[in-house]
C-alpha cells in the first residue's frame, strides 16, 4: 500500500493556497486539494444536467443539498432526496442526473484509493473498503460531509482541515464499508474483459476496431460486447472514451493545450474531446486546464 502523508509545512502552505484554485462554470465548481493526494472536489448549485455513463478511478462520496439526485448504478436506479449521502466505489459505472424536474444542488468528494486505504488501515480495516449502499439516509453524516467540503474550500487552517477530513472518512468507513463484497465481485470478471480493458488502456491513442478486440479474445463481436457490458456497465467504445478522458486530465494538468491533448489521447479534434469530457466530468477541458495551471502558479 502506498502511504499518503500530509505534506511538510512549506509544501502545505502552497497546497492550501493552490487547493483553493477552481474552475467555475455557470453553477458548478471543480477544484483540487493537493494536500490530500490530489483530492478532487465538485459542487453544483441548482443545475439541470444528465451525465453520461462513466466511472472514477477514485471513491465518490457526496451529499444532496436540494432537489433529487438520480443515478443508475450497479444495475439499479437510485433517487436521493435532500440530506442523502451518496457512495460509489472506484471503477463502478454510473450515470447522474437531476430527477423529478427539480434543480439539483449537491457536493462531491473523490478521495483516492490510496488515501482511503490508509484511513482504513488506521481503523483496523485490512481489506479494500467497498460501499454496498449507493444512497443512505444519515442526516448527521450528511451535515458532517457538508462541513468538511466547506472547510476544504474555504479554510486555510491546517489542523482543522486534516482533522476533519480524517474524522469524517473514518466515520464513513466504520459505518458503511463492507470489505467482503469487493473481492467476490471482481473475482468473477471474464478473462476476455480483462484482456480488452488492458488493450484499451495500452492503445488508447489508436483507432481501435471491434475486429481487433474479437481477434484478441477469440470471441464473436456480439458476445464480446454483451459480456463486456455486463461486466463493466458500458460497451468497449464507451470505456475507451472514459480512458481517453482520464488520460486527457493528466495532459491538461501538465498545461498541455486542449487541442494537443485531444490529439494525444486519440480524439479527432478539440470538440470531440470537449463533448466527452463534459459529459463525464461536468466541466470542459479548457476549464479543467485553467484550474490546473492556476493551482500550480498561485
Amino acid at each position: 500500500m502506498t502511504v499518503v502523508r500530509f505534506q511538510a509545512d512549506a509544501d502545505l502552505k502552497q497546497a492550501i493556497v493552490t487547493g483553493m484554485s477552481n474552475s467555475t462554470h455557470q453553477n458548478t465548481k471543480f477544484w483540487l486539494v493537493p494536500e490530500f493526494d490530489n483530492l478532487e472536489l465538485f459542487r453544483a448549485k441548482a443545475i439541470h444536467y444528465r451525465y453520461a455513463r462513466h466511472s472514477h478511478s477514485s471513491y465518490s462520496i457526496g451529499i444532496i443539498e436540494a432537489g433529487v439526485g438520480g443515478n443508475y448504478y450497479q444495475g439499479s436506479t437510485y433517487l436521493a432526496p435532500p440530506k442523502s449521502v451518496i457512495f460509489m466505489n472506484p471503477e463502478e459505472v454510473h450515470t447522474g442526473y437531476s430527477a423529478e424536474e427539480l434543480p439539483l444542488t449537491y457536493r462531491m468528494l473523490y478521495p483516492s484509493s490510496n488515501f482511503i486505504q490508509q484511513i482504513a488501515s488506521e481503523i483496523q480495516i485490512d481489506e479494500s473498503p467497498f460501499f454496498k449502499d449507493a444512497v443512505v439516509q444519515n442526516e448527521v453524516l450528511a451535515k458532517n460531509i457538508f462541513s468538511l467540503h466547506a472547510v476544504l474550500e474555504q479554510s486555510q487552517d491546517r489542523l482543522e482541515r486534516q482533522s476533519l477530513f480524517v474524522e469524517v472518512l473514518s466515520a464513513v468507513l466504520m459505518r458503511y464499508a463492507d470489505v467482503k463484497i469487493r473481492s467476490i465481485r471482481y473475482g468473477k470478471e471474464h478473462r476476455a474483459v480483462s484482456l480488452i480493458k488492458q488493450y484499451l488502456h495500452d492503445n488508447f491513442r489508436s483507432n481501435i476496431s471491434l475486429e481487433q478486440l474479437a481477434e484478441l479474445t477469440n470471441l464473436n463481436r456480439s458476445y464480446l460486447i454483451r459480456i463486456f457490458r455486463q461486466a463493466v456497465g458500458m460497451p468497449p467504445y464507451t470505456y475507451l472514451n472514459q480512458v481517453r478522458v482520464e488520460k486527457a486530465k493528466q495532459f491538461l494538468g501538465r498545461g498541455m493545450p486542449v487541442t494537443d491533448a485531444a490529439i494525444a489521447v486519440g480524439m479527432s479534434d478539440q470538440s470531440h474531446l470537449t463533448r466527452h469530457f463534459k459529459r463525464i466530468l461536468g466541466v470542459t477541458p479548457g476549464h479543467y486546464r485553467n484550474m490546473s495551471i492556476s493551482f500550480k502558479t498561485d
